[in-house]
């Protein structure tokens, strides 16, 4: 009787090892599949970084040059650029006392303006 008392708990010990060792094998398949998805997530959201950071710079460079052409455009019909009318507008603002080079460079800014008006005018 003793020895198929012993006999039954060595059958439950080899199942429960048994079982442990499945689950320690399932523990490790998934790790590395979830490992293998970590890396696969990094990778794509590096990709996508960088995809970003390439159309930023792309979006930037067209916004310059749209930029540039706006200046352009306004500049050849005799129009105010935004940097001129900028520095007038900070020279003749009614709530701050403007310095004496604030005032000269909003100045110089008109002067090129309204040269630069005559001269489209006569085109």
């Amino acid at each position: 009787m003793r020895a198929a008392i012993i006999k039954a708990e060595l059958a439950r010990a080899q199942a429960e090892n048994y079982l442990l060792r499945y689950r320690i094998l399932y523990l490790e398949t998934a790790l590395t599949h979830w490992q293998s998805a970590a890396k696969s997530a990094q990778t794509r959201a590096a990709s996508e970084v960088a995809d970003l950071n390439e159309k930023v710079k792309e979006l930037q460079f067209r916004l310059r040059q749209m930029w540039d052409w706006y200046n352009d455009e306004i500049t050849k019909a005799g129009g105010l650029t935004f940097k001129a009318s900028s520095l007038i507008a900070k020279a003749l603002h009614p709530d701050a006392l403007p310095s004496e080079e604030i005032r000269l460079e909003a100045f110089k800014a008109f002067s090129a303006w309204k040269s630069d008006r005559d001269a489209a005018k006569r085109r």
